[in-house]
């Protein structure tokens, strides 16, 4: 935590922990939150270092992190913060949407994704803006959903929705 820029390579991945006590921690400390309820009050959140070193207000974009990563480390999943810049190479795009850089090019050739070519050299790389590269993830996330939605409403109405899978 020093003055030195942090990078992609800076990543780090938190794992769930071994300790049934400390893991156990975190699942008390979920419930808790839970319990509470997310809202915030008119107060912010504070950051208290491990040995009461100074309550720290913490702005609530960093509170929301936060949770979300506590959330996923009490229920054993692992948790990896990496800092992105807010462009992107095809390369690191593709990695953030779980697909192949060529099937990236086909979405950036398709208009599919905005994305812009370096300009100053020639054969220069695409460059994707990370909003983009996450709204176009959104969509998708939406459009699978509602075309679950879709399906199951059509397997309801035929009465499909309960049958066994060998009754087909």
């Amino acid at each position: 935590m020093g003055d030195t820029p942090l990078t992609a390579a800076d990543a780090r991945t938190f794992l769930p922990e071994e300790d049934p006590r400390t893991q156990a921690a975190i699942v008390d400390l979920v419930a808790e939150l839970h319990r509470r309820g997310r809202a915030v009050a008119d107060r912010p959140a504070l950051l208290t270092g491990p040995d009461g070193s100074p309550r720290l207000p913490l702005p609530l974009p960093l509170y929301e992190a936060l949770l979300q990563v506590a959330e996923a480390l009490s229920q054993g999943l692992a948790v990896t913060v990496a800092p992105q810049h807010m462009t992107m190479s095809t390369y690191e795009a593709a990695e953030l949407l779980g697909i192949s850089r060529p099937t990236l090019v086909k979405l950036l050739e398709g208009g599919e994704i905005p994305h812009q070519r370096a300009t100053d050299r020639p054969g220069a790389h695409r460059r994707v803006k990370l909003e983009d590269v996450l709204a176009y993830q959104e969509k998708r996330r939406t459009e699978r959903r509602r075309l679950l939605d879709e399906l199951t409403q059509e397997s309801v109405g035929s009465g499909m929705y309960d049958k066994p899978a060998g009754e087909f």
